[in-house]
């Protein structure tokens, strides 16, 4: 009979387990607090549990104590992690343990009976509260720990467990100084705080950066909290630049401790400014391909929802935004029947003897007339002679004309207002529709869902905008945006409002707007754009919005890609000195048919390539000789440079009748962070 052997995969892991345990159990040791207290690696010790992982934590905790703490705190932080070790191994069967509250209160409770004999001993009301505190101090970073060491959706679902573990980490490599005051742990939490706050919103970057610095603060005495502020200060440049790229927050971290270095002693600021530097340029040092995947898993574990669910929502809101757009435009106002008797009069009166005498001299009484036989008119759907008074009848020397021309233009009247009230109907249908569409999506997401994308090579790329008003304006009709998807896709965004200035702006915001929460939310590009020029028409029922839509999505696996357009003047694409133009003939979104899909060419981009989109205020398809002229001799590698010198050239050649926008993408040959 053989005996069954665990298989080799789940060996590693188990071993790989109680290495990292051990090991932080070990370093966490080195955080003292109140005068030699380890609070840390008791709580560590409680999070790892029975069996070999909880061994391994008290391992190194015990090691920890030994190498980094007086024997007299050694000797008690061993006694507490050893009680724990035991009463983690004696509990865990019970089901209260598996409740939240346990381990923190038994945590707390066994580090207070051991930690409070040395109170009492030493009489002091100082003591006792440091005691307290500890206490308190170790149940929170058990139950933060807990959680942090935990597979799954609970770690994902509470990000903040995995950074109290992070913070206790870095206080304790704090510590440590060499010569001169320089210490490795606060230049690696330097590096922590540019690795937290890149590429994160403001608030998560400034939050995490504070709480950075403020743990190497607290291991550094008489710091003055500098590096808190130095790291919270760096983080808030960080988010200065409109586009964000890896050499400019590690430029806003070195100026930021520059700052703070320059007032502090000379020793206490050399030091801050060598930690500071040697952090940002171990920032630098990280491979491009190393740091994407390590904001991509920092984004999966940040995630409170997963991929589907985000995606769901989003879509959810993009109809919500929809509905709204349409039910904010304000009706037409109802047609005045008084258009009846103009238009019956003009037809008829035109040439009666008796006109001014009706309309000039007895004019009130004609109108008192026409308003009393108004209502049977309407209600009949035609008029009779005895609905108009008898005094209005009998002047009228062509009353038996003017009442047939009354009668036709009345039916007339009444199918217009049918008509009006049908495309009412309509609108409020189709609105209802997205409502309702958005309702359901927003029910499906809260339902448990799961979707997993695989990490793969992309190629880099670079992108530049430029953009200028038409004269006398001062804002431009023309938006523009890039973004990426979940799904790995770059896109490309160029739209033109109807006219210029500030609606013209507003149309073209609100296509570009839409059309990125849908391709964001894994719409698909055809899908979404119908939906756009379904929605523009129906606000061009009560207000002229139209806007040209130009849009881009490429693979970043293999640059295959996909141009669509709506009345968008043409797309140029560059490879060496080759220019191919893509033009369309389709007409604006919210002109076209509602049920024109947009016009498509499929495009595959290389290495070396430029994509140059344009709109109508700066070259069309009647005339672009001289653009692409300027892109077949143009040798640059910048994007920005590129979208800059065409736009300069068109205004030299043009002026600036119209307002005008520029969008260019270059893949580089020689690979490297992708730049926007």
């Amino acid at each position: 009979m053989k005996l069954p052997f665990t298989p080799r995969r789940e060996t590693a892991a188990r071993l790989s387990g109680c290495a990292v345990r051990a090991l932080l159990a070990l370093l966490l040791a080195g955080a003292g607090f109140f005068g030699g207290y380890a609070p840390l690696t008791v709580g560590m010790v409680g999070a790892a549990g029975p069996g070999w992982e909880g061994f391994a934590a008290l391992t190194g905790a015990i090691a920890g104590g030994m190498l980094f703490l007086d024997f007299t705190h050694a000797m008690r932080t061993a006694a507490c992690a050893v009680l724990l070790f035991t009463s983690n191994n004696a509990f865990c069967g019970l089901r209260a343990y598996r409740k939240p509250y346990f381990l923190p209160a038994l945590t707390a409770g066994l580090s207070l009976s051991v930690d409070a004999a040395y109170a009492i001993r030493s009489g002091s009301a100082g003591e006792a509260a440091f005691c307290v505190l500890s206490a308190l101090l170790a149940a929170l970073f058990a139950s933060c720990a807990r959680v942090a060491l935990t597979e799954g959706n609970a770690r994902r679902e509470h990000p903040a467990a995995s950074l109290a573990v992070l913070l206790g980490v870095l206080s304790a490599l704090a510590v440590p100084e060499l010569p001169g005051g320089f210490a490795p742990g606060r230049a690696a939490a330097v590096l922590a705080a540019l690795l937290l706050s890149f590429g994160r919103e403001t608030d998560g970057a400034l939050a995490s950066a504070l709480c950075v610095g403020l743990a190497a603060d607290l291991a550094a005495p008489g710091s003055a909290f500098l590096h808190t502020a130095s790291c919270g200060f760096g983080a808030l440049l960080t988010k200065l630049p409109r586009r964000e790229s890896r050499l400019r927050a590690a430029g806003a971290f070195a100026l930021s401790t520059a700052l703070f270095a320059l007032p502090a002693d000379a020793r206490t600021g050399a030091a801050l400014l060598c930690e500071g530097l040697a952090g940002t340029l171990a920032f630098l040092l990280i491979p491009a391909h190393l740091l994407r995947r390590l904001r991509a898993a920092d984004e999966t574990e940040r995630a409170p929802e997963d991929d589907l669910r985000r995606r769901l929502r989003e879509a959810a809101a993009a109809l919500r935004e929809l509905y709204d757009g349409v039910t904010r435009a304000e009706p037409p106002p109802e047609e005045n029947p008084a258009v009846i008797y103009d238009r019956a009069a003009e037809a008829v009166c035109r040439d009666c003897a008796q006109r001014e005498r009706c309309w000039l001299n007895e004019y009130n009484r004609t109108y008192t007339a026409l308003s009393d036989a108004t209502g049977a008119l309407l209600r009949n759907g035609q008029g009779r002679g005895e609905d108009f008074p008898p005094y209005f009848a009998d002047r009228c020397v062509r009353f038996s004309g003017f009442l047939s021309a009354v009668n036709a233009e009345a039916r007339a009247f009444l199918l217009r207002r049918q008509y009006r009230a049908r495309l009412t109907a309509a609108r409020t249908q189709a609105a209802a529709q997205y409502a309702r569409l958005s309702e359901l999506l927003t029910q499906t997401a809260e339902r448990d869902a799961a979707a997993e994308a695989g990490a793969a090579p992309r190629l880099p790329y670079r992108v530049g905008l430029a953009s200028q008003p038409r004269e006398g304006r001062r804002v431009s009709g023309d938006s523009a945006v890039s973004f990426e998807t979940a799904m790995g896709e770059l896109c490309l965004l160029l739209s033109d409002g109807m006219g210029s200035g500030e609606e013209a702006r507003c149309d073209s915001a609100l296509a570009v707007r839409l059309i990125e929460r849908f391709l964001r939310a894994g719409v698909d590009a055809d899908s979404a754009l119908r939906t756009i020029n379904s929605a523009l028409n129906l606000r061009a029922e009560t207000s002229d919005s139209f806007a040209t839509v130009d849009l881009l999505t490429l693979s970043l696996r293999n640059g295959e890609g996909a141009l669509y357009k709506y009345g968008a003047a043409p797309t140029y694409l560059k490879r060496g000195g080759r220019v191919r133009r893509v033009s369309c003939a389709s007409l604006p979104a919210g002109l076209a048919e509602e049920a024109l899909p947009p016009e498509t060419t499929h495009i595959r981009l290389e290495r070396g390539s430029f994509l140059v989109m344009v709109t109508d205020g700066v070259a069309d398809a009647a005339d672009d000789e001289w653009l692409r002229a300027l892109l077949a001799a143009w040798e640059g590698e910048n994007p920005q440079l590129l979208a800059s010198a065409i736009l300069a050239d068109s205004r030299e050649r043009w002026g600036a009748g119209d307002d005008a926008g520029v969008l260019a993408l270059y893949l580089p040959e020689d690979g490297g962070a992708t730049e926007v």
